[in-house]
């Protein structure tokens, strides 16, 4: 129990800020998104996630299901827009604590289940390639990473379990969590860090207007994150 416990207890220890990126800082040319889901049981979750661009904080999100408070830390859209951008966000996050709900109800899931997202790209100096990166961990351990080059996800493991390899297998068998996120990392992510830079977020107007902002594209992401741990809930939830 304490082995579980202590990954819990350091998150929500965590000061709000370093929630992003340890090594984001100042003037990078980054999108990161982070996103936590703490299942005490199959109807008790807290969410806390963020996005960060060029390293400053943009968008915050945390809270019990029933009482999400999500933040806009940057005026970035206006009250319309984002009023749309924070229900899509909502509505996401209830369908993902609905599919752990599902899932156990079927497959039997265990508790307390801690499933940690981080992603995102980083620009280096203009001539290199970007770094893209999409990294999933389930109650503290790391459990797969996904590999552009190939657009294929691989286990983390030296001894991967049966249930492990079926996760696996199943998430390189579609297209959705294969070669749609490799283009949402490598397309969306990157050219939304070219149009919208640190000196853009710092007060400049220039470049494109902030009518489609960075919780609309961590919406589109986490859906995409759904699908990959929604196929490792759905092997029972144990760890590999």
């Amino acid at each position: 129990m304490l082995t579980t416990l202590l990954p819990l207890l350091s998150l929500l220890l965590l000061p709000r800020w370093s929630l992003c990126s340890l090594e984001a800082s100042d003037g990078s040319r980054s999108l990161h998104m982070l996103q936590f889901a703490y299942f005490r049981d199959p109807f008790q979750v807290w969410h806390r996630g963020n996005a960060s661009l060029g390293g400053q904080l943009t968008h915050t999100l945390e809270g019990p299901q029933s009482n999400i408070t999500i933040l806009q830390l940057q005026p970035l859209e206006e009250p319309e827009s984002w009023a749309r951008t924070e229900k899509n966000l909502r509505t996401y996050l209830s369908e993902f604590t609905g599919l752990v709900q599902l899932v156990n109800l079927e497959r039997g899931v265990t508790f307390p289940l801690i499933i940690r997202c981080f992603l995102g790209c980083d620009l280096p100096p203009q001539g290199s390639k970007a770094h893209i990166f999409f990294e999933v961990a389930v109650n503290g351990s790391a459990f797969a990473n996904f590999q552009p080059e190939t657009a294929s996800w691989v286990g983390l493991s030296d001894t991967p379990s049966k249930v492990a390899s079926y996760v696996l297998k199943e998430l390189n068998t579609h297209n959705r969590t294969r070669y749609e996120l490799r283009e949402f990392l490598q397309g969306t992510c990157v050219q939304y860090v070219q149009d919208h830079t640190t000196k853009n977020l710092k007060g400049s107007q220039t470049g494109r207007s902030y009518t489609s902002l960075v919780l609309g594209v961590l919406v589109g992401s986490f859906i995409i994150t759904g699908v990959a741990v929604g196929i490792f809930l759905c092997t029972g939830g144990r760890r590999c």
